[in-house]
């Protein structure tokens, strides 16, 4: 089955014109991310003679991402968690918290609306020091960070590898090569501490967890390479290339790579004749089908990917596996056209977007994360995907003439 392009479109318009669901209703404080997975699923569904963004909507985009900028630093992730202005107490960031998610959600989507150019700059009306500021404030004294910081200085979220990756792509947008006393330098995270804390993460069996101690998982596994892929990324604007730090932030690159491998599943549909069974969930053979033997290349007509040990395949987890190889250089490891025509014949809906599992009713994440791992699978009808930014091709070159902008300018609004 190909992919059903015009239906994945008028899917995503529709999420973008019309009231959400009611279930996303408790979601309202991640507006920000749903704005993400809607608006860059159309730019990456757009062509240059069909663009799915008009220069209006582009506009109001940024319009309602920069209102979302807190005063002492980072993004809100609602209106609803933004106060008017004049409320703040001198830029001491209390009444509202700027978080990790929405910063880095809403940096993006300021780069995916912008319209590009020579003298374009994606980064417009965005705080650089502040951000910067407030980003170096997240950071433990292990090198860990936080979600957010309160307006006495504390920070709260758990040791958690997503911030780790948020962190480091927030660094990379804003950060640029500066040194220290120009007007543009701001005082850096610390680095070495956040690969050493990225480096305690590997796990026994080769994968990476949450942080130390705790199971090893896929997504968590993304997070760590792609924090450190981005520490180490070229910038285009500098001549000196940053140091090294994949090697040092992994132990054991060939044991992630053999956990990573290992999340593949051949896929079997579940058996029929089984109405009268109300014992399903029971029954491990009829409620997990799909881990009939771990994925090799040319194993079954449908490979998908789990996220850890003994769980179901999952959409999702054809981009955490297959964007962690191929950040790596070993997606030639990935059984390829089954993965696809598990994507394609199994979870992909026949409204548009892509379900969590076979049978499930399409959502905002799977169906952006069923779009990115086709694209990074090389599918035609998309195009390039930058897999450590989770984005199309396209929207790097505009990140980089931002940063490129702001840094010039010295950093401010």
């Amino acid at each position: 089955m190909p992919l059903e392009k015009a239906r994945h479109v008028r899917y995503w318009q529709r999420c973008r014109s019309t009231l959400l669901p009611a279930h996303y209703t408790p979601h309202d404080s991640t507006r920000m991310t749903l704005a993400f997975f809607i608006v860059s699923a159309l730019d990456l569904l757009s062509t240059p003679s069909e663009p799915l963004l008009s220069p209006d909507d582009k506009r109001d985009i940024r319009s309602w991402v920069l209102s979302l900028q807190h005063p002492a630093g980072g993004f809100v992730g609602s209106p609803t968690h933004l106060l008017p202005r004049e409320n703040y107490l001198a830029g001491d960031g209390a009444g509202g918290d700027a978080n990790l998610a929405a910063t880095y959600f809403a940096l993006l989507l300021l780069a995916i609306a912008d319209e590009g150019g020579e003298e374009g700059c994606a980064f417009a009306g965005v705080d650089r020091a502040q951000t910067l500021a407030w980003l170096k404030r997240l950071q433990r004294a292990d090198g860990s960070f936080g979600e957010v910081v309160d307006g006495e200085g504390r920070v709260s979220g758990g040791r958690d590898m997503r911030y780790c990756y948020l962190a480091a792509c927030v660094r990379w947008c804003l950060r640029g090569d500066v040194e220290e006393g120009s007007e543009a330098w701001v005082e850096d995270i610390d680095v070495a501490g956040l690969v050493a804390h990225i480096r305690r993460a590997q796990t026994y069996d080769g994968g990476m967890g949450e942080s130390s101690q705790h199971e090893s998982h896929a997504g968590y596994a993304y997070c760590a390479i792609a924090a450190l892929s981005l520490l180490e990324r070229p910038l285009a604007e500098s001549a000196t290339p940053p140091p090294r730090v994949m090697d040092s932030g992994i132990p054991d690159v060939p044991a992630l790579v053999k956990f990573l491998v290992g999340r593949q599943l051949a896929y079997v549909d579940p058996p029929e004749g089984d109405d009268d069974d109300d014992d399903d969930e029971e029954d491990p053979d009829a409620a997990n089908c799909l881990e009939v033997g771990l994925g090799k290349l040319g194993l079954g007509e449908f490979v998908g990917f789990n996220g850890r040990w003994n769980k179901e395949a999952d959409t999702c987890y054809c981009w955490w596996v297959g964007a962690t190889l191929k950040i790596l250089g070993h997606d030639n490891l990935i059984s390829n056209g089954p993965s696809r025509a598990f994507l394609l014949d199994k979870t992909q809906h026949i409204v548009g977007g892509f379900g969590k599992h076979p049978g499930s009713s399409p959502d905002a994440y799977h169906a952006y994360l069923g779009l990115a791992a086709l694209a990074t699978l090389g599918d035609e009808e998309l195009g390039g995907f930058d897999a450590g930014l989770c984005v199309s091709e396209g929207v790097v070159p505009r990140i980089e003439r931002g940063r490129a902008v702001l840094v010039r300018g010295g950093g401010g609004e």
